[in-house]
């Protein structure tokens, strides 16, 4: 009896395991950027320095698009709870932001969102059709930024097509993206081929036999019929829904100009023009990180660990050439663990969320199963 009680007690979860590892291969590529050649300490020990102040500028405009994103959850919000404060959309920006870096593939955020907001007696089916019309929304525009990216500035990133990996790397990233894109355009605007595309959902699943697949069904029909419900409530309102792509155009440009920064702060552009090479604009910066955006992202791990820093090396390193190491911890910092830094005390408002998450999963079903009619006024 003792031995089986030690036996349990000692047992390792899987994903307990699974954030350990991920947390040992984050250690040891910060240790490789910093102490390896070419890396932060000996640029550090070099006489050319670093301008400080571009660095904080950098991560200054980083963290505006926490801002910008609580400026977009307010506007959702109020147009069915217009007392909600903008400290309140700040807290679950903050919270989605810390939980979708800890998680893989950032699927931890949204969750934690609707929790806090159930604290905050905000309906969970419409905090859950809030949050991802805004997901759509920002799929969208990065999507578009990718796009322009490939016709304004194509020259940009042919020199990273070498070698069949490289190349299949960034054609899969820009594939997955578009047709998560594409996918999202139809749910949204064509009622008639997402019935065709739940049919063939359907049919999928009882050829596989899945277990439960009618009542899963029809959660997912119901699930699409919520959220097209609340596409239309969005729709109905012409300046709302400008205002709202305005914003997260400009969230969008904020994250992508952040390498540009960190170019500016190593003083590159300066080396580049003495060396007769040419000179990276800001409109370049934001083509090329509109691609490190979408290729990273494949990787299914927190933070993207080693898929983000081998797509900033594969499409920046003409840029920054020696300094490249250093430039990926700059712009992980500020882009990742600064983010962490920032959010985490945060993640005190979604305290308990342990002991209430079977519950909010049950109510977000219910919500569900009985097909969410909801009744949205306008603030």
């Amino acid at each position: 009896m003792y031995l089986e009680t030690q036996k349990k007690k000692f047992k390792i979860s899987g994903s307990v395991a699974f954030n350990v590892i991920v947390a040992v291969m984050t250690v040891i590529l910060l240790v490789y950027f910093i102490f390896s050649d070419g890396g932060v300490i000996d640029l550090l020990r070099s006489r050319e320095g670093i301008v400080t102040w571009l660095l904080v500028l950098g991560l200054v405009v980083f963290d505006l698009n926490i801002i910008v994103d609580a400026c977009v959850t307010l506007i959702y919000l109020r147009s069915q709870y217009p007392r909600v404060r903008f400290i309140d959309a700040l807290k679950i920006s903050c919270v989605g932001v810390f939980f979708s870096a800890i998680t893989p593939s950032s699927t931890g955020g949204q969750p934690m969102q609707l929790y806090l907001m159930s604290k905050m007696k905000i309906g969970v089916g419409f905090g859950s059709a809030c949050m991802t019309q805004k997901f759509i929304v920002y799929q969208f525009v990065t999507m578009a930024f990718s796009i322009f990216a490939i016709v304004a500035r194509f020259g940009l990133f042919s020199q990273a097509f070498q070698g069949f990996w490289a190349s299949a790397f960034i054609v899969l990233g820009f594939l997955v993206q578009l047709g998560l894109t594409a996918v999202l355009l139809i749910v949204c605007f064509s009622e008639r081929l997402t019935g065709k595309l739940l049919w063939l959902i359907t049919k999928i699943l009882r050829k596989l036999k899945v277990k439960d697949s009618d009542r899963k069904i029809s959660k997912l029909n119901q699930e699409f019929r919520m959220f097209l419900d609340s596409n239309r409530m969005l729709m109905q309102k012409k300046k709302r829904v400008v205002t709202i792509y305005a914003l997260v155009f400009v969230q969008v440009l904020l994250i992508l100009s952040v390498p540009y920064f960190i170019y500016l702060a190593f003083d590159i552009p300066k080396m580049a023009h003495a060396m007769g090479q040419p000179v990276g604009s800001w409109f370049d910066f934001i083509c090329i990180q509109s691609f490190v955006l979408f290729t990273s992202n494949l990787i299914p791990l927190p933070g993207a660990s080693g898929g983000a820093e081998a797509a900033f090396a594969l499409y920046y390193g003409s840029f920054f050439t020696i300094k490249t190491k250093p430039a990926i911890v700059a712009w992980r910092f500020i882009t990742y663990y600064g983010s962490l830094i920032l959010t985490a005390p945060f993640s005190y408002f979604t305290k308990g969320h342990k002991q209430k998450a079977k519950q909010l999963e049950n109510e977000v079903n219910e919500v569900i199963e009985q097909n969410a009619d909801l009744e949205y006024t306008d603030a």
